[in-house]
């Protein structure tokens, strides 16, 4: 294996129709083999090559977010010998702009059309990039020197650096770091970005060696990835120390609700003293809700405490911290499945060598080290020393058993807990910009959480004789440069310094480290602190919402208004936003999307934010009614009772269309009318047993599922599961995907209820999404006679006919319109109906 274009066919020979990587898309998961992903890699290269004319060694440039068809594409770019390209999804479109440019890149793949990107080039949306069409046979396969990618580190929106990386250099790093894990296939959920080298090695490369499992969520809020674990049973995370930090926070949140904060520490003063089995075994609950497989988590990118990792082993879960830099492919040194030792980075990995300067700097060398930056000789030259040791800017020291410990910094650099590096000159610049600033520093300062955040030091233009003015002026300033910075470059705080000019050096360099000195003196007469006290408006969702961001921040409530900017004045980054989303989640039971808690600024606007998206949450249901034993129960009791119950009252039962369902092997999704309890006793009946026994009923979840023992019968009997007609809808359909993938057919009735004239009620709009998003044929149904003999609020049923008609399955095109499909639907049932309530029935 030479190459990563060896890497995938090598894995695609051995492992073949396994599951290879698999995404959320719409309501389903949509999973990708090995074989499939090499086929696409391969008609990506063939469009790239001969469409696009493109000529090896030319630069591509991929900005998209993961997913299946960004794996084929990175592959499929190196297929065709060109230099990847890959970008943080979440860059600016001024930071993309810079990026293609620097590197000539002629083509750029997005996730989306990216308004306002100035770029000569040609823009390809990654969805049009085909998957199937006929390989081109190039005769020039990689080698192991070419350039496989040129990866821009996310700090900076200055001139920004390119490390380049060749096959040889990455495939090293593979081979060493898989040394580190057992060699068995592991089911991955993916978080990281795929433009971090980190999650390309660690959580792409490397596990599909091993013919692994990786499923990248629709996002990464907690809720998402929580159901994202238990739906793959992943037994292995990728991560950045934060967002271990987080997961840790939501489990313990959790354990105060139910108050269990006794035995939680009582189980944890126990753990450390029990064998890894029955550390899972005390804690199997918390692992539950994490999917139940979790065994182990690689954590690397910024600071890991070593508390943090050691509360994960006690429970069971063992933490692999690494150290690394994207110019050495990244990984330099890190702990072991079988050797972790807390608060070090571990033991350099085979083939690198790492030595210290006499300043204690970790110097770096070996093949998976980059020869330098992108046409920077500049750069390159003071990053890699005459013997071609990579200079880290980090401090090491080596403990009594030769692992590394990372001790402190050299560079001005800040590294966020999310991992990525932030470059204070680029952020300043942009300050300067703004009329009210006349010098700034920028600089880390912990938070609450002991955490570094970006802090802005500011000398107003023009100081107002009230200071709490000039702050108020510096804060406004400070959000209008916010808005043409990246997201991790977001200023999370504000001081004004009024003690005229900031302390400089002989060649009037700010002393940036008495700068620090005065920010951490709280009685430093040059500071003026910014907290203050509005008195908190009476009102619950305000109220709840400053007490949820108060916990969260370890702030005093009474210090958040309405007006406070979340950012600026809260501290909360991008990262700390997703926690918020979870535990306003949990707080109001609402469902909040990435993008809306992105761009909320105000607190005022996040109350707003709730109040109309406030709903009720779906019923929790089990796995129980869709294990094979309760499905052969169900199934008995159908035949010795509900459908006998049945024969007595659908007199005749006629049957019309079943030959529709001939070559149907499921699942599909069946749509009908609804007018009785005998409808769904009536489809079922009906339908031929291959698709009954593991056929699914959308019931309502506020009257089916309001008391347990009729939820319990109507599962048992009827394979029913909870619908939220008003509400949680959208929980609702995503359960509906779950079942889908599951294999079970679906059973719903559009009207939302049952109708009371008998006549058919127009169709809810979520069918037409539903419809289109599940991806499987779409069976209509119609149904006549069941009103008269059991309308509602009938207390039982009489006996008459029945009749069932069955539709033609339909196949609902991927972009078909959901308003048109809704009508169309309708349509098709109305129908059926009109064709049931033939007179020969009477």
């Amino acid at each position: 294996m030479d190459t990563l274009v060896d890497l995938l066919r090598d894995a695609a020979a051995r492992y073949g129709n396994r599951p290879a990587v698999s995404a959320h898309v719409g309501l389903r998961d949509r999973s990708w083999s090995y074989r499939q992903l090499w086929d696409a890699s391969g008609a990506i290269a063939g469009y790239l090559r001969t469409d696009l004319g493109l000529t090896p060694g030319t630069a591509l440039g991929v900005w998209a977010p993961n997913s299946p068809h960004l794996v084929a594409t990175l592959f499929g770019a190196m297929r065709a010998r060109l230099t990847v390209v890959p970008i943080d999804p979440t860059a600016t479109v001024e930071f993309v702009a810079k990026v293609v440019a620097a590197t000539r890149a002629p083509v750029l793949v997005c996730g989306a059309r990216a308004p306002g990107l100035e770029y000569g080039g040609r823009i390809v949306a990654i969805d049009d990039l085909p998957l199937e069409a006929g390989e081109a046979a190039f005769g020039d396969a990689p080698l192991a020197s070419d350039v496989a990618e040129v990866v821009f580190t996310s700090g900076t929106t200055g001139a920004p650096k390119g490390v380049v990386l060749t096959h040889r250099n990455i495939v090293t790093n593979v081979q060493s770091a898989l040394a580190l894990v057992p060699t068995r296939p592991l089911r991955l959920v993916s978080i990281l970005p795929l433009s971090h080298m980190m999650e390309q090695t660690v959580g792409l490369y490397g596990p599909l060696v091993l013919g692994s499992s990786i499923h990248y969520p629709a996002s990464r809020r907690a809720s998402v990835l929580r159901k994202a674990m238990q739906r793959n049973a992943a037994n292995a995370l990728v991560l950045v120390p934060q967002a271990l930090e987080l997961m840790l926070d939501g489990i313990e949140r959790e354990v105060r609700r139910r108050g269990a904060s006794t035995a939680w520490d009582r189980a944890h003063r126990l753990a450390g003293h029990l064998p890894m089995c029955l550390r899972r075994r005390l804690f199997r609950e918390v692992l539950a809700a994490l999917g139940g497989r979790l065994r182990f988590v690689i954590c690397g990118g910024a600071h890991l405490r070593a508390e943090l990792a050691a509360t994960w082993e006690r429970m069971g879960v063992r933490v692999m911290e690494g150290y690394g830099a994207t110019e050495c492919s990244p990984i330099v040194a890190a702990n072991s499945y079988w050797e972790r030792a807390p608060g070090t980075v571990g033991h350099p990995i085979r083939g690198v060598e790492v030595s210290l300067s006499n300043d204690d700097e970790i110097l770096v060398a070996g093949p998976s080290v980059s020869q330098g930056y992108w046409e920077d000789p500049t750069a390159t030259g003071r990053a890699f020393d005459t013997t071609g040791r990579y200079r880290t800017g980090d401090l090491g020291a080596w403990d009594d058993r030769g692992r590394l410990r990372i001790t402190g910094r050299l560079t001005d650099r800040i590294v966020l807990p999310s991992g990525l590096n932030v470059y204070p000159i680029d952020i300043e610049d942009e300050l300067r910009k703004e009329p009210e600033i006349a010098d700034c520093v920028v600089v880390p300062r912990r938070g609450p959480d002991g955490e570094p955040r970006l802090h802005a030091v500011i000398i107003p233009t023009a100081p107002e004789p009230d200071p709490i003015t000039s702050h108020d002026d510096a804060v406004e300033a400070v959000k209008r440069a916010g808005a043409r910075l990246a997201p991790h470059q977001h200023v999370t705080g504000c001081t004004v310094w009024t003690a005229g000019d900031f302390p400089r050096t002989n060649l009037n360099k700010v002393k940036r480290y008495e700068v620090m000195e005065a920010l951490a003196a709280a009685s430093d007469a040059r500071i003026v602190d910014t907290d203050r006290a509005p008195r908190l408006e009476e009102d619950s969702t305000l109220r709840r919402v400053c007490a949820a961001v108060a916990h969260l921040r370890s702030l005093d409530p009474t210090a958040i208004n309405p007006e406070s900017d979340l950012t600026v004045d809260l501290g909360l980054d991008s990262l700390c936003r997703v926690e918020l989303a979870m535990v306003l989640e949990e707080e109001f039971g609402v469902d909040i999307e990435d993008g809306d808690i992105a761009a909320v600024e105000s607190v005022a606007e996040l109350c707003g934010l709730i109040e109309r998206g406030d709903e009720t949450p779906a019923p929790a249901v089990g796995t129980w009614p869709r294990r094979w034993w309760v499905q052969i129960l169900r199934d008995v009791v159908q035949h010795l009772v509900l459908f006998p119950l049945h024969a007595l009252v659908a007199r005749p039962f006629v049957v019309t269309g079943r030959d529709h369902l001939g070559d149907v092997e499921g699942p599909v999704l069946i749509v009908s009318n609804h007018s009785s309890h005998l409808d769904t006793p009536s489809i079922l009946r009906a339908l031929p047993h291959r698709l009954r026994v593991k056929t699914a009923v959308a019931a309502a979840a506020d009257y089916f599922y309001s008391s347990r023992w009729r939820s319990s019968l109507a599962t048992l009997a009827l394979g029913t599961f909870p619908f939220s007609r008003e509400g949680m809808v959208r929980a609702s359909l995503e359960r509906c995907g779950e079942l889908v993938d599951g294999g079970s057919t679906i059973v719903i009735y559009p009207e939302g209820t049952r109708s009371i004239t008998g006549t058919m009620a127009p169709f809810r709009s979520g069918i037409g999404l539903l419809a289109e998003q599940l991806g499987v044929p779409v069976v209509p149904v119609g149904i006549a006679g069941t009103h008269a003999l059991w309308p509602k609020g009938a207390k039982q049923p009489r006996r008459g006919p029945v009749h069932v008609h069955i539709g033609n399955p339909m196949d609902i095109p991927p972009d078909a319109d959901r308003d048109e499909l809704m009508i169309l639907l309708e349509q098709s049932v109305s129908s059926l109906v009109k064709m049931g309530e033939s007179p020969r029935l009477s």
